[in-house]
């Protein structure tokens, strides 16, 4: 472990329903050389959930004697391991519980630092648990990434409409320091204009693929953000590495089921509209020199803007968000408490 070409990393946060699926599709992949590595990040009761979802009743793995290597073994920022493996394909699959919430960054480096020592593996698909792929989705991103693309993504499509294309790929305004969906609400099926993919930034953390040479090229995620906004960062970062979307791997996003995020404010939770905001600031400190401060301004507007439209909450959460990216915090928020995150 591994051998497989192509390693699949996934992070959950107490949500063993989604992972299941997830899982499930991986199941009815006509690609089979890959191993899974899941982390889950709420603790050890979660952990256990995890395991009884997807091992007890209509179970998608069944349990395999662990191995001797490094994989298997508890140790460094994972406080248990459990070997299993897919039902059908036998796929290994090993979940792992976090010793703490170390955000969407740090659960994906929880694996991949480990995976960094061991050989035979060729890439790493990062895939949040609230998603489904086709069945050729992971040939078709793997054979794009041997086109020559350090970073690859799929076309990302809404789960309840599954014709509407969610986005190829991140672009970054460097005038207002917002982030773009390439494509959203384009018709899924078509091909994406060339000069549109010319403009990506990045490929989305839902489900991005990069090869062993871009990780030790560019190096693990960024975990300084917890969540959002570490991949595109990671994007930012590539160097000499190409983006490239494989528009005939096709997966679909439900989005925000561990922390409620939508694309309406209103609906988002608390720790959703402060992370988006804090981190889309921290992000352009980094990387929008003096211009940072004109991109904290569309922050701040964006507050008011949801304090116009009805949502009082978001426009705090928000506020304190872009005031905080200003201050330079980061890392896992000091009031982030569960189940609903404070």
């Amino acid at each position: 472990m591994p051998r497989a070409k192509l390693c699949v990393v996934i992070v959950s946060y107490d949500t063993p329903a989604d992972v299941r699926r997830c899982l499930a599709s991986l199941a009815q992949s006509r690609w089979s050389d890959f191993a899974v590595f899941v982390c889950e990040n709420a603790g050890a009761e979660a952990f256990a959930r995890l395991r009884e979802t997807l091992s007890g009743g209509q179970a998608v793995l069944e349990p395999v004697e662990p191995g001797s290597g490094s994989l298997d073994q508890a140790a460094g920022r994972l406080a248990a391991v459990a070997a299993y493996r897919l039902r059908g394909p036998a796929v290994p699959v090993r979940i792992g519980a976090a010793s703490d919430n170390l955000g969407y960054g740090g659960g994906v480096n929880a694996w991949l630092e480990r995976l960094l020592a061991e050989p035979g593996w060729e890439a790493v698909l990062v895939l949040n648990p609230d998603t489904e792929l086709d069945q050729d989705c992971l040939g078709a991103l793997m054979a794009k990434a041997a086109e020559g693309y350090g970073m690859v993504g799929p076309t990302l499509v809404f789960d309840k409409a599954p014709n509407l294309v969610i986005s190829y790929g991140l672009i970054w305004s460097r005038l207002t320091g917002r982030v773009i969906a390439a494509g959203r609400n384009a018709p899924a099926g078509a091909e994406p204009a060339p000069a549109l993919l010319a403009r990506l930034d990045a490929i989305s953390g839902a489900c991005v693929l990069v090869t062993r040479a871009f990780v030790e090229d560019v190096g693990l995620m960024a975990e300084d953000y917890f969540l959002y906004m570490e991949d595109l960062d990671w994007g930012m970062r590539r160097g000499r590495h190409r983006i490239g979307v494989a528009a005939r791997a096709i997966v679909r996003h439900i989005g925000g089921t561990a922390i409620g995020s939508a694309v309406d404010p209103r609906r988002r939770s608390r720790l959703s509209n402060y992370l988006m905001a804090r981190n889309l600031v921290r992000f352009s400190r980094r990387r929008a020199g003096a211009w940072w401060a004109g991109h904290l301004v569309t922050e701040l507007l964006y507050a008011a803007r949801c304090l116009i439209h009805g949502a009082p909450a978001a426009a705090r959460d928000t506020l304190i968000g872009a005031i905080d990216g200003a201050r330079g915090k980061s890392g896992r928020p000091a009031w982030l408490t569960r189940p609903d995150h404070g």
